[in-house]
């Protein structure tokens, strides 16, 4: 008698575990899934915004309407974000028909100066210095960049560092050829 309540109270535990488990991780799952998806994507177009440059002048995705444009999401504290700047310099500087643009995500002016400084930044650097931007589109990680056509319509999003083989590929995405 003992060994069936024991084996009876063991196969309840199991089912309860078994149920009480998959109700858990089934419903936060499907969230969390949702949770990590950007705000957008590929065929997507920004949401409208405003943020200020370094000028103080302000602007939004609405002000790049006619224009190519490749928009970096960075950090001074970023590493591959250090990397990539010259990278993106020079991308700026060989294609002026392409507005590059520098969203610096929750730093302010005084420490971001010293790194466009050191690094000749001369396309428009954006302050998100509270990350409303940078968590309204649920940006993950930095460096993340849009590569946008002259519509607004985004046709590529690349989280991580990028190289010149890389960048060459997205460029071409929105028309530009090496």
């Amino acid at each position: 008698m003992k060994g069936k309540l024991v084996l009876f109270s063991a196969a309840g535990l199991l089912l309860s575990l078994a149920l009480g488990g998959s109700f858990f991780l089934l419903s936060p799952a499907a969230n969390l899934a949702d949770a990590n998806q950007p705000a957008v994507n590929t065929g997507d177009t920004l949401p409208a915004f405003l943020l200020a440059d370094l000028n103080g002048e302000a602007h939004s995705p609405a002000s790049l309407a006619g224009r190519l444009a490749v928009i970096n999401f960075w950090a001074t504290w970023c590493k591959p974000c250090e990397l990539e700047m010259p990278l993106l310099q020079a991308a700026s500087e060989r294609y002026p028909q392409i507005a590059v643009i520098g969203i610096n995500s929750g730093e302010t002016e005084a420490a971001i100066r010293p790194f466009v400084a050191k690094y000749d930044i001369t396309f428009s650097v954006w302050l998100d210095t509270e990350n409303k931007i940078t968590d309204r589109l649920k940006i993950i990680g930095l460096p993340t960049t849009y590569f946008m056509d002259a519509q607004g319509v985004i046709r590529a999003v690349h989280l991580g560092q990028l190289t010149p083989t890389l960048l060459d590929a997205y460029l071409a995405q929105i028309g530009i050829e090496s």
